[in-house]
């Protein structure tokens, strides 16, 4: 008879979580022997946890780099400045995942692998789960360094190896689909198998649902292969289409963490001014064309009518003034734009001074629009009681995947079928973050205001391939709001949006010169495995994209080919 324990999320409270920057495979090593007695429910809470409970990365990646970069939002009240194209103090999921992510799902595939007979049968579904998660963070690390270690970055506690290899992303790309694929043949498998329940944060052990996700997370990668191998492409897409495993079909499929009321509030997951007001184009898009997401995304400034008249019965402005009802104004993205006299009125508070009962009185108003702090911070706007979302992977993101494969032909479909369900799911995945959190003032969609946007010139699936490819880009860009690092990676492969495109991106120009978005990070160094460090460097600098220095972070991994 087999004991099924469980750990809910408040128990991890026992566990130490390291936090070093130091890329030490022998340190990370170091622990006893694994032993078939130590509990897969616990490491896969921990694993999971630690791959969403993420406030040192949004701090000091996203919301100082990646939100910037993608010009969602800038920073206030000096905007964005020549520093944030330097090399940044990010990278911190990489050493997360050799620490306790990927070190401690490791360790259930290996829990597994020790059983024999009905045991070993009756655990692969666990072995299954685990597999997909560290396929997933191993992705996410490669995607921004490239070539890492994986096939040997564990295997330490079983045959003794401290200095691993590191697998070039050409190679990682195969051992992942590979390893999905497996994943997905144990999760559809009849029988009766061990579940994680409760302990497993994002599908509570539910096989089908993750044996989707693995499906999508197929295809995801496969889409990374667009500028390097398009019959592997044409391949995969094929094989997950056909796949019985099937394909998300709602949101309420999508892989995501909804957490409890105690979680995501101060400190590090408050922006503190790094990216809290919303871009000037983005808002202005969005604006114009009635997004039901943008208040979801964005708050109303603070320019209300009754401030107006209050303003305007003390003398600001003249009698015939008219008020604009219009609250939500971002604020200009390029660093040299703070110079510019045209913008002037729009860095800062604005200062007014009036007669108010006889009275001299200065009144500050901010007359810009912040992003909606409690989708990303609890503790903000009051710290009210409320849930974090943090998406992982969504429907919305799989029906543009489908809609550009349909589009080139590489899929079966209606692209256009594909592309109006994306826009729907990403509104109401939005919509129901927001409800949450709860985030302020914000109006919730409805099926009119949906369709009505649906129909807008800039959002119609209408016009060329080219045009409609640009408008999937475009919503994959939308949608991704609340994952930048997945909103940076749609940016390289699809390169929208774009300079002088329908979501018209601005350059960004510091002192007059053009600052060039990065497309990577730095690979962090391992003095501990320096021979096979030196030897992947080498192997990507190779190809003549990677740069010229491992701080180069304008150059390409494998797959970024110009």
């Amino acid at each position: 008879m087999k004991a099924i324990h469980t750990l809910g999320i408040g128990a991890l409270a026992l566990v130490t979580f390291a936090s070093s920057c130091t890329k030490d495979f022998e340190n990370i090593n170091k622990n006893p022997e694994i032993t078939p007695d130590i509990s897969p429910e616990q490491l896969i809470t921990t694993s999971q946890k630690a791959m969403v409970d993420r406030d040192f990365d949004w701090f000091y990646e996203h919301y100082q780099y990646l939100m910037r970069y993608a010009q969602y939002t800038v920073s206030y009240p000096d905007g964005n400045n020549s520093g944030m194209f330097a090399n940044p103090r990010v990278n911190d999921f990489y050493s997360a995942f050799y620490r306790n992510i990927g070190r401690n799902l490791a360790d259930i595939q290996q829990v597994v692998d020790k059983k024999t007979g009905e045991d070993k049968t009756y655990y692969s579904q666990v072995r299954a789960i685990a597999t997909i998660n560290k396929v997933y963070s191993a992705f996410r690390v490669s995607d921004v360094n490239g070539s890492i270690p994986y096939t040997e970055a564990f295997q330490a506690r079983i045959d003794g190896t401290l200095t691993p290899v590191y697998d070039s992303q050409e190679k990682l790309f195969g051992i992942f689909d590979a390893e999905l694929k497996e994943a997905i043949a144990a999760l559809t498998a009849t029988g009766e198998f061990m579940k994680y329940g409760n302990s497993d944060i994002f599908y509570n052990g539910d096989a089908a649902k993750w044996a989707k996700a693995a499906n999508v997370l197929r295809l995801k990668i496969a889409m990374r292969l667009g500028k390097r191998d398009a019959d592997k492409l044409k391949a995969i897409a094929a094989e997950v289409m056909a796949s019985p495993a099937g394909l998300f079909t709602g949101n309420a499929d999508e892989w995501k963490f909804v957490s409890s009321t105690n979680f995501a509030r101060g400190g590090n997951w408050n922006a503190q001014g790094n990216a809290t007001r919303g871009g000037k184009t983005l808002v202005d898009f969005m604006y114009d064309n009635a997004d039901p997401r943008l208040s979801l995304f964005f708050k109303k400034n603070g320019f209300t009518e009754a401030v107006f008249n209050r303003l305007k019965a003390g003398g600001a402005f003249p009698a015939s003034a008219v008020y604009n009802p219009r609250q939500y104004v971002g604020m200009p993205e390029s660093p040299d734009d703070r110079a510019n006299p045209a913008y002037a009125r729009l860095f800062g508070v604005k200062s007014y001074s009036i007669v108010e009962n006889g009275q001299n009185v200065t009144v500050q108003v901010d007359t810009l629009s912040m992003f909606q702090n409690r989708i990303f911070d609890l503790g903000s706007d009051g710290n009210l009681d409320g849930k974090y979302t943090q998406p992982i992977m969504t429907y919305a993101e799989m029906c543009f995947m489908l809609s550009e494969l349909s589009l080139k032909g590489i899929v079966p479909g209606d692209a256009a079928d594909w592309y109006n369900k994306g826009v729907t799911a990403s509104i109401n995945a939005y919509s129901a973050i927001a409800t949450l959190a709860p985030a302020i003032g914000f109006a919730t969609p409805t099926a009119d205001a949906i369709n009505a946007y649906l129909a807008k010139p800039a959002i119609a699936f209408a016009g060329t391939d080219e045009q409609k490819l640009e408008k999937i880009g475009i919503q994959q860009y939308l949608n991704s709001f609340k994952t930048p690092w997945e909103a940076w990676g749609y940016y390289k492969l699809l390169g929208y949006p774009k300079v002088g495109g329908v979501l018209n991106r601005k350059e960004f120009i510091a002192s007059g010169v053009r600052q060039e978005v990065p497309r990577r990070w730095p690979l962090p160094i391992s003095n501990q495995n320096i021979d096979n460090y030196n030897k992947a460097v080498a192997e990507m600098k190779a190809t003549g994209e990677y740069g010229n220095a491992v701080e180069d972070i304008t150059g390409r991994v494998w797959w970024d080919k110009k």
